[in-house]
């Protein structure tokens, strides 16, 4: 599959390339069963400006923008354990609003579609407890200042969030990509309970010079 910041800043949930052509907002929720299995619910907003990019400047043959449900699809039959639940596409003037529900049967299943380099996310689970560690970005790419006002502008509006829920308390840990503490004073942070999250504005990754890794404990 393409790029959906979207595969989760790669989606691979997670590792992002955060750039004009990116998805403009993106949530992520993982719940995750004591059996190790889970459901993961994706939604993403992508500018309805470049819903037509493929059609542009002569690139009819190209593929538009975003992946739908056949891509979908077509990666859950690629991956064992994996089933698309659902797929829906709202149309909000200003965006197209993608929701996808995806289930897995296992934590092997789950890690072979969040990280296909099996270098960004592990989960370590005991009986019911486990912590899953993910690496989001290594470190933001860096543009000139005219194309980061550029993004600013557009981005202002839209956040990048994801959460986590297991049948016991959870706790949520962020640090940055070499393993230091991370302070991400204008996000909103739940970080303990049934559910725990994290959400900040989509510009306020571009701060973040050191990377940036979830820990969820449960």
């Amino acid at each position: 599959m393409k790029n959906i910041l979207c595969r989760f800043l790669t989606l691979a949930l997670l590792a992002a390339s955060l750039t004009f052509s990116s998805c403009a907002g993106v949530s992520m929720d993982i719940q995750m069963n004591r059996d190790g299995s889970s459901r993961l619910t994706l939604e993403y907003r992508l500018f309805r400006m470049l819903e037509n990019l493929g059609k542009l400047d002569g690139n009819e043959s190209m593929p538009t923008l975003p992946i739908g449900k056949t891509d979908w699809q077509r990666t859950a039959d690629r991956i064992q354990g994996m089933k698309l639940v659902s797929f829906s596409v709202k149309d909000e003037k200003k965006d197209f609003v993608y929701k996808v529900t995806l289930d897995f049967d296992n934590e092997k299943s789950l890690l072979q579609f969040l990280d296909p380099s099996s270098q960004r996310a592990v989960i370590n689970r005991q009986n019911q407890s486990g912590v899953f560690d993910i690496l989001l970005l290594d470190k933001p790419p860096v543009y000139d200042s005219d194309m980061m006002d550029l993004i600013a502008f557009l981005s202002q509006d839209y956040n990048f969030s994801v959460s986590f829920s297991s049948p016991s308390n959870s706790t949520l840990i962020l640090k940055d990509a070499n393993g230091n503490p991370l302070s991400a004073s204008n996000a909103k942070i739940i970080p303990t309970g049934k559910k725990v999250s994290f959400s900040t504005g989509i510009m306020d990754i571009f701060e973040l010079k050191d990377g940036l890794r979830i820990i969820f404990n449960w």
